[in-house]
């Protein structure tokens, strides 16, 4: 009994120890460094993007002496037209990442901003906005099924779609809510789907980053 006692105690050291050494452990190890200390440059080491890698939900695509990118497995990464997308997609920079994360993947800031603050159904036209310049993160929206937000926005409340990335809502103060109707233009579309990731009505995940590295 006192061989397990202390098997016990030392076992959550031990434990503490190996999640932080560990990173994603089918990566080498001078890959898994690379990984880390380029999350860490980038601040997002305090993020969820550095808890999925460290879980190998987020795997290396592309690593090159100028950048990083990193794909989710869980995922759906799909480019669907708006009437029949179950999901949404947002390239935020750094600084928007930063801040949606803090805000626990349930508020979009830029949605009280004078921008047109974009989702689009189309994962690859989403991903094109991040580059070395502006280096960020995918988030993948999941609503409830297929052509369910469009059948909110657009069918029920009259909201227009962009006609770019398989047809895009603006979120954002200049984006799409002047075109709906009187209910969903007096509340703003972005406050609603704010709302609906407070609620778990949609749920953020993490779908693509790309990260500048930082040249020694």
């Amino acid at each position: 009994m006192s061989f397990n006692k202390k098997v016990f105690l030392i076992s959550p050291f031990l434990l503490a120890i190996s999640s932080f050494s560990m990173a994603c452990m089918k990566d080498p190890e001078n890959i898994r460094n690379q990984v880390k200390d380029t999350i860490t440059a980038n601040g997002l080491a305090k993020t969820k993007v550095m808890s999925l890698y460290t879980n190998c939900v987020l795997r290396v695509k592309d690593n090159t002496p100028n950048k990083l990118t990193l794909k989710s497995s869980k995922t759906a990464n799909s480019d669907n037209e708006a009437e029949k997308s179950m999901y949404w997609y947002r390239g935020m920079e750094i600084k928007e990442y930063q801040t949606f994360d803090k805000n626990r993947n349930e508020k979009i800031s830029c949605v009280q901003e004078n921008s047109f603050c974009g989702i689009a159904p189309q994962f690859t036209y989403s991903q094109s906005y991040l580059t070395n310049k502006k280096p960020g993160v995918v988030i993948e929206f999941k609503t409830e099924k297929a052509g369910w937000l469009y059948n909110d926005f657009t069918t029920k409340h009259k909201c227009k779609t962009k006609a770019e990335g398989g047809g895009t809502y603006g979120l954002g103060v200049t984006g799409t809510s002047a075109s709906c109707d009187s209910a969903y233009k007096q509340r703003g579309i972005g406050n609603i789907f704010n709302e609906w990731l407070s609620k778990n009505k949609v749920q953020a995940q993490v779908a693509y980053v790309l990260l500048k590295k930082q040249k020694k």
